[in-house]
């Protein structure tokens, strides 16, 4: 027997289902995109600590702005505190040397000052990381497969004057 109009009406039947039909592909998309949005934050984390450590451990070396293949150290070093996260491709890096902080600040040649931290060699590090996204989401929306995240570090010797202690 056919259920008249009025029953047909008021029944529940199949509505659930076609509400979760509607809803899963929108909470489908937002948990992927969390994930995303995690990982990102994560490789940023890892990778400015990694950055932060291979620095120290360069500053730690005696005449450290005197380093040859000073790029390909850092990178390597770089990677190998990241955790597995990085490697040493995903990691460009751009050092710049120059013989005193005037020079960083762009002070002419002629401008020598008598302060000695002024003349302390520095080393000026830019780091760039790639990676790709885990999902294809990001490229639906236009954001290509990969992102980048742009690193940039002032590495040198500052001078500490010892406090006097009192007699």
């Amino acid at each position: 027997m056919a259920p008249s109009g009025r029953r047909l009406l008021h029944s529940q039947h199949g509505v659930t289902a076609v509400e979760t039909a509607l809803i899963l592909p929108v909470l489908l998309f937002i948990v992927m995109m969390l994930f995303e949005l995690a990982r990102v934050a994560l490789v940023v984390a890892v990778s400015h600590l990694a950055l932060e450590q291979a620095l120290q451990e360069l500053r730690q070396t005696p005449a450290f702005y005197d380093t040859p293949n000073l790029e390909q150290t850092l990178s390597q070093r770089t990677a190998h505190y990241a955790w597995g996260i990085l490697d040493a491709s995903q990691i460009s890096l751009q050092a710049q040397r120059f013989d005193s902080l005037l020079r960083f600040g762009g002070a002419p040649a002629e401008d020598e000052r008598e302060d000695d931290a002024a003349r302390r060699p520095i080393i000026s590090v830019d780091a760039y990381v790639e990676q790709s996204f885990m999902t294809p989401l990001p490229a639906l929306f236009g954001l290509g497969d990969q992102y980048a995240y742009r690193f940039r570090q002032v590495l040198g010797n500052l001078t500490h004057e010892p406090e006097e202690t009192a007699p």
